[in-house]
């Protein structure tokens, strides 16, 4: 009872649950949240089962950054959010790893907004190139050029050839090799308006949750999160994550 009215300033749908324990893993007070919010509501699919902590800074988290944001990069409100929250497993569903913050009800995966006017973003496709993505582009491009410096005749024709057709091939999405150099120049192809529409809006969500979450990981923190964005608060010592 003590968690349900904490959130008494929190304009919310959610159902108080039983306290949960299987092994090192459970919350002692879980709700699940249907929705958040009252004049630009937004709904969880599916809806989600978080500590009272987290329903509190995913309120701030939406009515402060999501909202804005979405209004100022996007002209439409957010009116859903696609996520995971809780799930007994370890970090990175390593064997002998250490629990997740999802063990405690206290973390949310989110991959997907979806707007008031039905248009669906993605991290996977909205983000665009991530800083691996262009350091990677980078040093093959470089790579690509020494070779055909170096091929005579008839042989630089070919590769000349091979060059050509992959600048059309999507940018990798493998980390770079540990001595790419990172200020080397990039072309990057310009995206269309909605795209960086997009892009924009992502970022500007990912920001806010740095103000408000311990921990912020997407598509810049690595490969496993290129597809969504993770939020949590985890109470450590050191400094908060946010990548």
């Amino acid at each position: 009872m003590e968690c349900v009215q904490s959130l008494a300033p929190v304009t919310a749908d959610l159902v108080p649950m039983a306290s949960m324990r299987s092994g090192e893993c459970g919350a002692p007070a879980p709700v699940l949240v249907r929705s958040i919010g009252s004049k630009d509501r937004v709904t969880f699919d599916p809806p989600l089962v978080l500590n009272c902590p987290m329903v509190a800074a995913l309120y701030r988290w939406i009515s402060e950054s999501v909202q804005p944001a979405a209004s100022k990069a996007l002209g439409s409100p957010i009116s859903k959010l696609v996520g995971s929250s809780y799930a007994c497993r370890n970090v990175y569903n390593l064997p002998n790893g250490r629990p997740s913050q999802h063990a405690f009800a206290n973390a949310v995966d989110l991959p997907m907004f979806v707007l008031a006017d039905g248009r669906k973003i993605n991290f996977t496709h909205g983000w665009g190139p991530t800083q691996r993505d262009i350091i990677a582009a980078a040093k093959a491009k470089k790579t690509s050029a020494a070779l055909v410096k170096a091929m005579p005749g008839k042989q630089k024709t070919a590769v000349n050839d091979k060059v050509a057709a992959s600048e059309v091939v999507k940018v990798s999405t493998s980390a770079p090799p540990s001595n790419a150099n990172s200020n080397d120049p990039v072309t990057v192809p310009p995206a269309d308006s909605e795209a960086v529409a997009e892009a924009k809006f992502l970022r500007l969500a990912h920001e806010g949750g740095c103000k408000i979450f311990s921990t912020v990981l997407g598509p810049e923190a690595n490969d496993v999160h290129r597809s969504h964005l993770h939020l949590d608060l985890q109470n450590r010592k050191s400094v908060d994550i946010c990548e």
